[in-house]
């Protein structure tokens, strides 16, 4: 739902509602795209915010949290239209391989259940790549996130299946401990506003 381009300039839908917010709390920031690997050191160094975290037990006190931007996500398996569908880890063990994104949670997901025989690249879009030529056997990630990345290819969406949500994945805006007070709570003001003004039902629509 966010991309990085070339220039590391970020783009989607995703980083177009985040960018909104800030220009509504007219709070100035510098986008930049980072790989998921830089991401978590990004928000460690402070004055950091990223567009979408899953949010978790094990995060809850180490980020601010500035809203639930996509709270009823879930990973799922998604396979090409023919193949059978992936509806448990326990049936993911027998597959060859599984495209997931590197040092991210479906990664963890996946070695946690038992499901070792995976491909790991820094890029969705990648694993997109690998499912559709058929380098891999399935691809692991949030649901939403494959529908969206999927209706941006109409020839595309026709040759593949999402499977039902495994686990629950949560997203939602999170910022370094160090960010001033005043600046979280204006973000958050701004995005309960979207919930009234009409933002955040066409970023949805968008996605969904």
């Amino acid at each position: 739902m966010s991309s990085v381009a070339e220039g590391k300039k970020l783009s989607g839908a995703g980083y177009d509602f985040v960018a909104d917010l800030f220009k509504a709390a007219n709070i100035p920031f510098t986008p930049e795209g980072l790989p998921i690997s830089r991401v978590f050191p990004a928000l460690d160094e402070g004055n950091a915010v990223v567009v979408f975290l899953v949010r978790n037990p094990a995060r809850e006190d180490k980020y601010v949290w500035l809203g639930d931007i996509v709270p009823d996500d879930g990973f799922a398996f998604m396979t090409r239209a023919g193949d059978a569908p992936i509806l448990s880890f326990e049936q993911a063990k027998s597959l060859k391989a599984v495209a997931v994104l590197a040092n991210a949670v479906p990664a963890q997901l996946l070695r946690s259940n038992g499901v070792v025989n995976i491909d790991e690249t820094a890029s969705e879009p990648l694993n997109l790549k690998k499912l559709a030529a058929g380098r891999v056997d399935a691809w692991f990630t949030g649901a939403i996130v494959a529908r969206h990345m999927l209706k941006a290819d109409a020839e595309l969406v026709k040759t593949m299946v999402i499977g039902p949500k495994l686990v629950p994945s949560p997203y939602a805006i999170a910022g370094s401990k160090t960010l001033p007070a005043d600046v979280v709570n204006k973000l958050q003001q701004a995005f309960a506003a979207t919930k009234t003004n009409g933002r955040y039902a066409a970023f949805r629509a968008q996605i969904d």
